[in-house]
């Protein structure tokens, strides 16, 4: 059996069962198309059939893109990893962020994961918080440019340089400053679509849709009700998020887009594997205890992208995904390149048998001792 006619066994088997309301599939190997597969309804009301087109709240996963946009600017020699983030955007330079540099944001380790003040706890959006407030909240939160400008005025939590700590929504604020800033663009999606989204053929990756987009999916809780988090699938249903500009946690694509970044980034339509190599460069201490290095969690960084190769070979599989199940990674031994959109947020996940259909080993990560220092 071919690659393409398992994978869609597997989507419509899981759609039939019911652990999937709907779900796409996309494989590139060396560059070609292997698998193009979807199956199922925009939500549960089963009226609109998914189709290769159909885009999905993708959360972190694209994160890797905004990544993917530095890098591209410090091939083009507009900045260098190094470079103090406050000799380009002269706002950011106060609260001890004076010294920052753009690669400790690509590590995470900028101390800038939250911003206090406009952070709401996600319980509290379940046990019934303040409804004024929330909309206040999410007005606010959804608005990029003031959210830019709030984190050049923020205060890091701690000393930055020190442990890698994860960023969910800031690091789309701080990738999405810098970028802006280094080319005195105001429009980041624009920015995004000319240095990436354009030259890779992502013709279906939005960092925010147009509210005419109809061929969209919603999230949605399993048959049973049981849902992994209340609060991921209320947000990204909400239209103030589907429509404005996070990179770190409101993109919205299908899998073939997806699929087709990492793809280029394999083709070297992107990035040198110079700067590949240097950016999938595992960046790690013994102390980064914040996010723990265990098996089964995304937890290894290099500059913007989670390794999950092998142990002795963690940048071989390098990638990112996202709230819900999303998920888009590039084997560089294979040269698999792949993307995953699910609106089901609920468990079990058809990804797993994805990836047994197609023999894609992930995640094979070491324990926390046989991980080697790299930052010093």
């Amino acid at each position: 059996m071919d690659l393409q006619k398992a994978v869609q066994q597997v989507l419509d088997r899981a759609v039939e069962n019911g652990t999937e309301c709907c779900c796409q599939a996309a494989l590139y190997i060396d560059g070609e198309l292997a698998v193009n597969a979807y199956a199922g309804w925009t939500d549960w009301s089963k009226t609109q059939k998914v189709d290769e087109n159909t885009v999905f709240p993708v959360y972190s996963t694209g994160k890797a893109m905004s990544s993917t946009v530095i890098h591209r600017l410090v091939e083009m020699g507009k900045v260098n990893y190094d470079t103090k983030i406050a000799d380009f955007w002269p706002e950011f330079g106060c609260n001890c962020k004076e010294d920052m540099r753009v690669w400790h944001v690509l590590a995470y380790r900028a101390a800038l994961s939250s911003i206090p003040e406009t952070e709401i706890i996600p319980q509290l959006l379940e046990e019934g918080c303040d409804e004024k407030l929330i909309r206040e909240h999410d007005e606010l939160v959804t608005n990029f440019k003031e959210m830019i400008r709030r984190i050049a005025k923020a205060a890091p939590n701690e000393p930055f340089g020190g442990k890698q700590v994860y960023h969910p929504f800031t690091y789309g604020w701080l990738t999405g400053g810098i970028a802006m800033h280094v080319t005195g663009t105001n429009d980041y999606p624009a920015l995004f679509k000319e240095l990436v989204g354009e030259p890779a053929g992502m013709d279906r990756f939005f960092y925010g849709i147009s509210p005419d987009e109809n061929n969209a999916a919603h999230l949605v809780k399993s048959l049973d009700g049981v849902t992994t988090t209340e609060y991921g699938v209320k947000k990204m249903n909400n239209p103030l998020y589907r429509q404005c500009c996070n990179p770190a946690s409101c993109a919205m694509s299908n899998a073939l887009s997806l699929a087709r970044h990492y793809a280029a980034l394999d083709r070297g339509t992107l990035l040198t594997q110079e700067t590949i190599d240097n950016a999938v460069n595992i960046k790690w201490r013994a102390k980064d205890d914040v996010i723990q290095a265990v098996r089964g969690r995304w937890a290894l960084f290099g500059l913007g992208y989670v390794l999950s190769g092998p142990v002795g070979d963690f940048a071989r599989i390098f990638g990112h995904g996202g709230l819900g199940g999303s998920e888009a990674l590039l084997d560089r031994k294979r040269h698999y390149a792949l993307g995953f959109t699910r609106n089901c947020f609920a468990n079990p996940s058809v990804l797993e048998k994805f990836y047994e259909a197609i023999d894609f080993k992930n995640r094979d990560w070491p324990d926390p001792m046989e991980v080697p220092e790299t930052v010093k």
